[in-house]
C-alpha cells in the first residue's frame, strides 16, 4: 500500500463528476438536496410529534397529533412528487435540447465554418470558445487548416 491509496476513490469520483454532463450533474445534485430536505422534514416532524405527546395525557389530543403529523407527511409527500415531476420535465427538456446541440455539431457546413475561421487565422483557444467545441477539437482543426495551406 502506497502512501497515496487513500486518495484513489476520492479521485476517481472526482473522475466520474467530470464525465457527467451539465443535466445529470444538476440531477444529482437536487435529488441529493431533495433527500436532506426530505430527512430534515422527517427528524423535525418526530421530535415534533413527541413533544406533543409527551406533553399531554388525554388520547383525544394524541390521536389529534398523529393526523396532524400524517397530513404533514402527505403535504410534504405531494410537495416532492411535485418537485421531482418537474426536474423529469427540466432534465428532458436539458437532454433534448443537448441533442439538437450535438447533432448541431455534427453538421458538415459546422465544421466546414470552422475550418474556415481556422483559415483565416483564428487561434485555437479563441476558436473553442467561439464555436464550442472541445480544446483538442480546436487543436486538431488548426493543425490541419496550417497542413492544407
Amino acid at each position: 500500500m502506497t502512501k497515496y491509496d487513500y486518495l484513489e476513490f476520492p479521485m476517481k469520483f472526482v473522475q466520474w463528476c467530470q464525465n457527467l454532463s451539465e443535466a445529470s450533474l444538476l440531477g444529482l445534485v437536487l435529488s441529493i438536496v431533495g433527500v436532506g430536505l426530505l430527512m430534515f422534514m422527517v427528524k423535525a416532524r418526530r421530535s415534533y410529534t413527541v413533544k406533543e405527546i409527551t406533553q399531554t395525557q388525554n388520547a383525544d389530543v394524541v390521536v389529534v397529533a398523529l393526523e396532524r403529523k400524517i397530513e404533514y407527511q402527505n403535504s410534504a409527500m405531494t410537495m416532492l412528487g411535485e418537485r421531482i415531476s418537474a426536474l423529469e420535465e427540466y432534465l428532458e427538456m436539458l437532454g433534448e435540447r443537448q441533442q439538437r446541440n450535438d447533432a448541431d455539431k455534427k453538421d458538415m457546413r459546422f465544421y466546414q465554418q470552422v475550418s474556415v475561421m481556422a483559415g483565416q487565422g483564428v487561434g485555437a483557444p479563441e476558436l473553442a470558445q467561439r464555436c464550442g467545441i472541445s480544446a483538442s477539437e480546436a487543436d486538431l482543426i488548426t493543425a490541419l487548416s496550417k497542413k492544407a495551406h
